[in-house]
């Protein structure tokens, strides 16, 4: 090949020939803003606050629970800023929605570019140099990443997972200082996008700790001392410049916050204390470091005690039982369909079984190191993604080394073969290492061997068939437009449909899917399906003088089947309550809204 086609470049040749792709796949959806999920309509609401005027440092969403003074995101900044500063540039040019739909459409395949770049870079360090070249390729095949990047997808899940990566490039290189401390500034921006990286964090930490403690080589020790005090330095200067004074003295367990940042303080002074001393005995080195991770889980404990039972512990019951267990990305992976399932294990397992064998093929003690490095970080992400279905982008992403070094070598002895059908088999074979293509393979296999498997098939594609495009929020653009005509008010909804409401229209809510809402979240559901004669006064401790719902949507439909004389119930069957009046819209999808009417002197 030309010496122009570098690994990067030809990185950003795929990606680009993919976002193309995705950009015109969506295009439908990108001209009607059709947002997928309701993190990316509040994520850009904060952005729309934030340009008209509200505080860099200030991240509360008042339109929120306006009764009880908005909402305090949990969300960073960091996220923020990029999508503010397009629409800072474009808006003057093509006017506010235009802009919107052009940064929405763009920066998310940016992003992804530089994901795809730094996996070229990152991966370049492994055993094989042709693993930097072909790496790309298997990226822009693993659905659970590369979903994350898709147009109108500015959440932080595409930042998470390019973090990750650079933490991963850095614990690849050669033992250094530097890469310690690059290896410690990723970890600690990581952790201000979204807490959910501490496991990934404490993985690639404990990694750098255990080099040290077996060889207790100088090098080991250096990176070991530059990524934990870049981490502790780092969260502290992430998180003042993201959040403010009130950031390093808030006690959320959900977010990066003092708990955390004692945590790390603790933990990176005794590894300095540890390196001090320098011991020569192996033991002596795990003990000092084993001290040095208590230090940290003790200070986590004794700054924030309930940061030990994890962020949605505090969660109403109610709230757990119609919400937090249907939002499936963050449960189990034993709690989601069968093909979903196949989807995540493949991938993993695929990228394990290349990153074992090329380990076992390096004569190269730095190459060994490397891919254990691969296969540790690899089987701490695929268990957390067991635990938490999310984390599978994670995985998939650690993955990808492996299946490309087994891909490689398929595809390598497949060339060999003098015969036509079989070589045409080895190449198959070489293709099956994609991640898509793997995992789809074992799905049509085994979904024509199970019969449980083609039932849910079948069920999916009858659901398909019949579901109407706007069928879960009912928000097509005359719902909107006659919603938003409607005088600017607080409105209670289901909690689904909060988010898009909030993006759509100028009204407040009572409750969005967001967890730091808990309180209101709780309340919004008791009015829909819980005691009809506390519906009343809820409502009007809230403020809210509309109730929407769409009729097709799934919470609704929870509520409703959970109580039959509840409030959720009675407006389904078209039989509201004395203090509730129809007001009429127009909705293809089943839009319904009702007026509270003014309290009985």
């Amino acid at each position: 090949m030309s010496p122009w086609f570098t690994p990067v470049r030809i990185a950003l040749i795929l990606w680009a020939a993919m976002s193309l792709i995705a950009i015109i796949v969506n295009w439908q959806a990108i001209g009607a803003l059709d947002l997928s999920d309701t993190d990316d309509a509040m994520r850009m609401a904060q952005v729309r606050d934030l340009l008209a005027g509200q505080s860099w440092w200030d991240l509360k969403q008042y339109r929120v629970n306006p009764a009880g003074g908005g909402v305090l995101m949990h969300w960073s900044r960091i996220v923020d800023a990029p999508l503010a500063a397009g629409l800072l540039v474009l808006e003057p040019l093509f006017g506010q929605d235009m802009a919107e739909r052009i940064v929405m459409t763009l920066w998310p395949p940016m992003l992804g570019a530089a994901l795809c770049a730094a996996c070229a870079l990152g991966y370049r360090n492994l055993s094989d140099w042709r693993i930097a070249y072909i790496v790309p390729l298997f990226l822009i095949m693993a659905g659970f990443i590369v979903m994350q990047f898709r147009p109108l997808r500015v959440d932080h899940h595409g930042w998470q997972i390019l973090l990750a990566m650079l933490l991963m490039a850095q614990a690849l290189r050669p033992a250094s200082w530097r890469a310690g401390l690059w290896g410690g500034l990723f970890a600690a921006a990581l952790l201000a996008v979204s807490i959910e990286g501490l496991p990934i964090v404490a993985l690639f930490a404990a990694l750098a700790a255990l080099r040290w403690a077996l060889h207790g080589r100088t090098v080991d020790r250096d990176r070991l001392c530059g990524l934990m005090g870049a981490l502790a330095g780092g969260a502290l200067l992430v998180q003042f410049a993201t959040r403010g004074p009130i950031g390093l003295v808030g006690t959320w367990c959900d977010s990066l916050s003092a708990p955390y940042m004692a945590a790390f303080a603790a933990g990176a002074a005794l590894t300095f204390a540890a390196a001090r001393a320098n011991p020569a005995a192996p033991w002596a080195r795990f003990g000092l470091l084993g001290a040095a991770g208590l230090a940290a889980a003790g200070a986590l404990v004794w700054t924030e005690p309930a940061c030990a039972k994890g962020p949605f512990a505090s969660l109403d019951p109610i709230v757990a039982e119609y919400w937090y267990r249907h939002v499936l990305e963050g449960q189990p992976l034993w709690m989601s369909k069968p093909h979903d399932a196949i989807h995540v294990l493949v991938p993993s397992l695929i990228g394990l079984a290349g990153s074992v064998l090329a380990w076992r093929g390096c004569r190269e003690m730095a190459d060994r190191r490397n891919w254990a490095t691969v296969i540790v970080a690899l089987l701490g992400a695929a268990a957390l993604s067991l635990l938490v279905l999310r984390s599978a982008a994670t995985a998939h992403l650690f993955a990808l080394p492996g299946c490309a070094w087994l891909g490689l070598r398929l595809w390598t002895w497949a060339r060999t073969i003098s015969s036509v059908v079989p070589r045409i088999v080895g190449s198959a074979a070489a293709a099956l290492t994609l991640p898509l293509i793997g995992s789809t393979a074992v799905a049509a296999v085994l979904t024509a061997i199970v019969p449980s498997l083609q039932a849910e098939e079948a069920r999916a594609a009858a659901k398909k068939a019949t579901e109407s495009r706007y069928q879960t929020t009912c928000l097509d653009p005359a719902a909107i437009a006659a919603l938003d005509i409607l005088p600017a008010t607080t409105v209670l909804t289901p909690i689904d449909l909060g988010a898009p409401v909030i993006f759509w229209t100028r009204h407040s809510l009572v409750a969005t899917p967001h967890h730091r809402n808990k309180d209101a979240m709780a309340d919004s559901i008791r009015i829909f399906a819980g005691d009809p004669a506390k519906a009343e006064t809820l409502v009007r401790q809230h403020g809210a003088t509309l109730i929407v719902f769409c009729r097709t949507a799934n919470d609704l439909t929870k509520y409703r089947h959970a109580r039959k004389d509840a409030l959720a119930a009675q407006l389904y069957a078209g039989k509201p309550p004395t203090w509730l009046e129809a007001v009429p819209i127009a909705s293809r999808a089943g839009l319904s809204v009702w007026r509270v009417k003014p309290a009985a002197r």
